[in-house]
C-alpha cells in the first residue's frame, strides 16, 4: 500500500469509528439552538483571542453585513462579545465568551462518550499504540499551526 492509499485507509477507518453512533452521544450537537452559519461563525471566532469582523466575513465567504447579523445573534445568546481594537477604534473585534467557549468544549469533546468505552476494551499494548499514534498526530498539528 502506498502512502496516499494508507492515508485514505486511515481516514476511512476514522469515518467507520465515528459511525458507531450507538455509543456516541450526539446530545450536545442536537441541543444546539443556533443555525449552521452561526455555528460556523462561532467556530471561526473561537480560534482566536479576537477576530476582526472583516476577517470573519472573509473567512465565512460572505458580506460584512451578513457577518454582522450572525454576530448579533451570537451576542444575543451570550456566546460572543464585541470589543474595540485598542490600536484603531474603527475596528471591531469579536471573541467568544466563557459560555461560548464552554459550548465549543462540549461539542469538541462529545466524542469521548464513544472513545472511553472503546479504549477500556484494549489490551495494554494496543492502548500504548493508540496513545503513541495520538501523540504523533498532536505533534503534527502543533507543527502545522
Amino acid at each position: 500500500m502506498d502512502r496516499e492509499e494508507e492515508i485514505q485507509d486511515v481516514l476511512r477507518l476514522q469515518d467507520e469509528l465515528i459511525h458507531h453512533r450507538a455509543a456516541w452521544d450526539p446530545d450536545p450537537w442536537l441541543e444546539l439552538n443556533i443555525s449552521t452559519p452561526q455555528l460556523k461563525a462561532l467556530l471561526l471566532i473561537s480560534g482566536d483571542e479576537g477576530i476582526r469582523m472583516r476577517e470573519l466575513a472573509r473567512k465565512l465567504g460572505g458580506s460584512f453585513s451578513n457577518a454582522t447579523v450572525l454576530v448579533d445573534r451570537l451576542v444575543d445568546r451570550s456566546l460572543v462579545e464585541r470589543l474595540d481594537e485598542p490600536q484603531d477604534r474603527r475596528v471591531v473585534l469579536v471573541r467568544t465568551t466563557r459560555k461560548g467557549r464552554h459550548l465549543i468544549e462540549r461539542l469538541v469533546t462529545s466524542w469521548r462518550a464513544l472513545s472511553a468505552p472503546l479504549l477500556e476494551t484494549l489490551t495494554s499494548e494496543d492502548l500504548a499504540t493508540v496513545h503513541k499514534a495520538l501523540r504523533v498526530l498532536q505533534g503534527a498539528a502543533q507543527t502545522n499551526k
